[in-house]
């Protein structure tokens, strides 16, 4: 099973930034419309939308590795990702309502595939092996109790005084 990552270059205004991190601080873009560009509705909690500039040394691709694992890019997908200058739109196939037909305002660089889960298999049943149990309590170690010692104490003097005594 796959999916895909569409990645697009568009122009947008200066600072504009729709990402995982800003929403999870809280900021709200004033986004451009989305769904008349890329001719499909678009879950917009899915995307990210920022400047290539933010990520600084690092290749555009190279963060979409990281955050999206898609399988290898090939070497012409990668040159076109890695030459976007502006703004960089991905969307993941599952953030769209239909099939993207993106107008001039975003332009289709790439679509990735991205690497899911196979959950189909049959796996084999496990051997179970029953839990352990907890070894037998041990009998309580007979204590002499203070009377006892008491007792013991006392005939001890008093064998002493007999002993004394003859």
């Amino acid at each position: 099973m796959t999916d895909s990552l569409h990645v697009f270059a568009i122009t947008a205004p200066e600072g504009l930034r729709h990402t995982h991190l800003t929403r999870a601080e809280g900021l709200a873009a004033d986004l451009p419309p989305l769904t008349d560009w890329l001719g499909a509705e678009v879950d917009t909690d899915q995307i990210e939308l920022f400047p290539v500039r933010d990520l600084g040394d690092m290749a555009l691709s190279d963060y979409i590795t990281m955050a999206f694992a898609p399988e290898p890019i090939a070497p012409d997908s990668l040159r076109r990702i890695n030459a976007i200058k502006g703004h960089v739109l991905l969307v993941p196939e599952s953030a769209l309502s239909e099939e993207p037909a993106p107008t001039a305002d975003a332009r289709l660089v790439a679509s990735l595939p991205l690497a899911r889960a196979d959950h189909a298999a049959s796996l084999p049943k496990a051997d179970v092996t029953p839990m352990p149990r907890p070894p037998a309590p041990q009998p309580p170690r007979q204590r002499i109790g203070s009377g006892a010692l008491w007792a013991i104490a006392g005939l001890g003097l008093l064998l002493l005084l007999v002993l004394l005594v003859l």
